[in-house]
């Protein structure tokens, strides 16, 4: 599964396809993206074990099960208008510290 839902100053895709899962959220204006999957506020949402070694990466292999699990929570999760709109607060946050290097044309 590979989905894109645009929102007001981030796109975001989800990628949960074969063994691999991540959420990328790209900063419309400036182009800069960074995979959030490893966001504290993503990480709590998708319930997963924050000790856990195989969520420290911004790329996940999983099992497909656990990929297909995590895809549809995060399409639920960013369907939703309100939690978009704190995740975007969140995101400016995290990019004004400087997390942000990648651009994408």
């Amino acid at each position: 599964m590979k989905r894109i839902i645009k929102s007001k100053k981030y796109n975001f895709k989800i990628v949960a396809a074969n063994n691999y899962f991540y959420i990328k959220a790209k900063h419309k204006s400036i182009r800069r993206f960074s995979c959030i999957n490893n966001l504290n506020t993503i990480l709590l949402e998708l319930g997963v074990d924050v000790n856990d070694n195989k969520y420290q990466d911004s790329r996940w292999i999983l099992s497909k099960n656990e990929v297909r699990k995590l895809g549809r929570i995060s399409y639920e999760l960013l369907s939703d208008t309100s939690f978009r709109e704190y995740l975007e607060k969140k995101l400016d946050e995290d990019r004004k510290c400087g997390e942000w290097e990648n651009i994408e044309e």
